[in-house]
């Protein structure tokens, strides 16, 4: 008996978050997909953390830093053919998160680039 219960019990968890995944998925008006960075040039020994995460929301990429940076920062975002076509060189000051706009982009592959002292990442995207 006391197997079956929970075996109903799971049975109607399952139900409400499936319900409510769905509900929360049809009425977003806007993607939001993260862009995956991996460590650039550097030992793949290097125990550094990554300092950001970056998200592609619509026509805009959200960089969320986990700490402020100390030092001055580089971020590039460069087209297939290696064109830069957005450059930040910065302090980025007591800000958690950066936008960048970039509805002025073509539909296409980039590439995202950050830079400070201590690490390089780079982040593949696309834009449609």
């Amino acid at each position: 008996m006391k197997k079956l219960s929970t075996l109903l019990l799971f049975m109607l968890l399952s139900f409400i978050t499936t319900a409510a995944n769905v509900t929360s998925e049809s009425h977003d008006s806007y993607k939001i997909r993260a862009i995956q960075l991996e460590k650039w040039d550097q030992s793949s020994r290097s125990v550094t953390p990554n300092p950001i995460e970056c998200y592609l929301i619509d026509k805009d990429i959200e960089v969320r830093f986990f700490k402020y940076p100390e030092t001055p920062i580089t971020i590039q975002i460069k087209d297939t053919y290696g064109n830069i076509v957005y450059q930040n060189m910065d302090v980025i000051n007591q800000q958690e998160i950066l936008n960048i706009e970039i509805d002025q982009l073509q539909p296409g592959s980039y590439e995202f680039f950050y830079f400070d002292e201590k690490i390089s990442l780079k982040g593949k995207f696309e834009i449609e």
